[in-house]
């Protein structure tokens, strides 16, 4: 019934969201990943104990309440915000300033938001950084 709910909610957003609708982790982006972003994030998942996360391309669901919107829909266990445009996104649906590249929680939620995870992949320190602050997500 509650699985029923929760399609039903979001079956406007369809197109933005990728994945296991019910899965532990949440991967917001604006915009399609791209397959490096992708699998590096996919893999960072499963290192937690979360694996197939679900992807929200927020580019794709208009104004940023309806990205707040979608994520409190999907209701994961932990948020990871891919961008600095996805993260202004969720702050402004949020009404809160949400910090990038920092580990925090998010109505509960322990949350992660990169500047840019993709451009973070280039550098072995900022990958070393981003990794530990993943590792932040992983249940006790």
């Amino acid at each position: 019934m509650y699985l029923d709910a929760k399609f039903e909610q979001l079956a406007e957003y369809d197109a933005a969201i990728a994945g296991d609708v019910d899965a532990d982790a949440c991967i917001v982006g604006f915009g399609e990943l791209p397959d490096q972003v992708f699998s590096a994030l996919r893999a960072a998942c499963a290192g937690i104990g979360m694996p197939d996360p679900v992807i929200v391309d927020v580019s794709l669901v208009g104004e940023p309440a309806h990205a707040t919107f979608v994520v409190e829909a999907l209701d994961p266990a932990a948020i990871i915000v891919a961008d600095g445009i996805a993260a202004a996104m969720l702050s402004d649906g949020y009404h809160a300033k949400l910090p990038l590249n920092a580990a925090t929680r998010l109505l509960g939620r322990p949350f992660v938001a990169f500047e840019s995870f993709q451009g973070d992949l280039s550098d072995d320190e900022l990958k070393q950084r981003d990794w530990a602050l993943i590792k932040t997500l992983k249940r006790a």
